[in-house]
């Protein structure tokens, strides 16, 4: 297999089960949180853009989108989280993750952190199910 194939395919398969999970939740909301988080984190890790901005609010998806794709030389080292805060009973959330990265030709490894609020939504629009981040990603450094 090969590896542009092998890439598509993971991005296809992490993308079904997300689809899956936001389609009918069925934990309650205590357990798709952190669900939502590591899929976030994981999606970031691996390069899956499109997977990650399916996490966030519509309106926040394309910008979301045009910052990573302008970014081809990004190798993302890690994503963790470094502070989380629940708010409104297990339906709101804050948190604060970091990033390491380096930009190539640079083989520095930076740290971009950055804090996001998640909200559970549970309307009909299949677009706005489960936790999704309610702020827009920070401008890149």
């Amino acid at each position: 297999m090969t590896w542009k194939f092998s890439k598509y395919f993971s991005g296809l398969l992490l993308a079904l089960l997300l689809a899956g999970c936001f389609g009918q939740p069925q934990a309650p909301p205590e357990k798709l949180d952190e669900m939502s988080r590591k899929d976030f984190m994981a999606a970031l890790r691996w390069k899956q853009y499109p997977v990650a901005a399916t996490l966030m609010k519509p309106e926040y998806r394309e910008d979301f989108l045009a910052t990573f794709n302008a970014l081809k030389d990004i190798h993302i080292v890690d994503v963790r989280m470094i502070d989380l805060q629940t708010v409104q009973e297990s339906r709101r959330f804050e948190t604060t993750l970091e990033m390491d990265y380096y930009l190539l030709p640079s083989v520095t490894v930076k740290t971009f952190r950055f804090k996001q609020t998640w909200v559970y939504f549970d309307g009909e629009d299949p677009a706005l199910q489960g936790f999704l981040v309610v702020t827009p990603f920070p401008p890149f450094p």
